[in-house]
């Protein structure tokens, strides 16, 4: 058998790169693409020398192509730990062995009679046999396929976050919403380290006296001196200030207040509270419309 170097060398190139890129964007590596591009030749060239030199042929296949793998993945991704460095392997693994499995499925599909007579005859001709067309589809499936499973997983695990029912009641008004429970949100009042539940704006509006009510639709509701002013009636005794830190913001100040009670309905379980303060958010909280309030994991709990 003839063995053209510079063809197995592009074609492991573009197989092993594509691994590579794959794994980068599933385990979220940040490393630059120059260094995906150097593990891919890296391991072609390994790989092209395995197979060409004489001498290097007897050697185990399965444990040379896993030194392969790792010196591909330590170019590639350069892991801080041993811990980074088995993650990026056991995706890498998985990404080639769904490669090779569409590979070996498209071998048999497009000519099954001759592929199972060949096979028989040589276990090693499937390795040989496979041409570039075949290797270049199984990339492009086997994309598509982790695409999907990709969407699939993230798809449910958005399903499984709990999404509770909150009715916020003050005097004669309530008012239902959805609240995310998000693991992260422990913002309370200082005062009274009452538990905060954010709401959207134009959901709890109603609550809100006129003057209060135009300073939010004016975006002028962190100003103090406008909100003092506009003290004309009860429910100032209510209002709180309630600062908090988030991404771009080192000392943000968000106007809540203090309901009669507040009902937080999970899936299992339903209660009352009445040291619950709404925070108002003058925004949306999601694009899609799913929730319209964050509570803290500590409320349905």
């Amino acid at each position: 058998m003839t063995l053209y170097a510079d063809i197995l060398f592009l074609v492991n190139f573009v197989m092993n790169g594509f691994v590579l890129y794959v794994t980068a964007k599933i385990a979220r590596a940040t490393r630059k693409r120059r260094w995906l591009v150097a593990g891919g030749g890296a391991m072609a060239l390994l790989y092209t020398i395995l197979l060409a030199v004489t001498p290097l042929q007897g050697v185990n296949l399965f444990f040379a192509q896993g030194l392969i793998l790792a010196v591909g993945v330590i170019i590639a991704f350069f892991p801080k730990n041993g811990k980074a460095f088995l993650k990026h392997m056991l995706v890498a693994y998985l990404i080639s062995f769904t490669v090779g499995g569409l590979g070996m499925a498209l071998f048999f599909l497009t000519d099954l009679p001759y592929a199972v007579h060949y096979i028989a005859s040589d276990l090693g001709a499937f390795s040989r046999a496979v041409s570039w067309q075949l290797a270049v589809v199984g990339m492009i499936l086997s994309y598509g396929l982790i695409k999907l499973g990709q969407f699939l997983l993230e798809r449910r695990a958005v399903k499984k976050q709990l999404i509770c029912h909150v009715q916020v009641s003050l005097d004669e008004t309530s008012v239902v919403f959805n609240a995310l429970v998000d693991t992260g949100h422990t913002l309370r009042e200082p005062i009274s380290q009452a538990p905060v539940i954010v709401a959207e704006f134009e959901h709890v509006k109603h609550f809100l006296p006129d003057g209060l009510r135009q300073l939010f639709y004016e975006k002028q509701e962190s100003n103090l001196t406008g909100l003092l002013l506009g003290q004309e009636n009860t429910f100032y005794t209510r209002l709180r200030m309630i600062p908090f830190t988030s991404i771009g913001r080192a000392n943000g100040m968000l106007v809540g207040f203090r309901p009669d009670r507040v009902t937080v309905q999970d899936e299992e379980d339903k209660q009352a509270r009445k040291d619950i303060i709404i925070g108002i958010y003058n925004d949306k909280l999601t694009r899609d419309g799913r929730y319209q309030g964050l509570l803290s994991a500590d409320l349905v709990n």
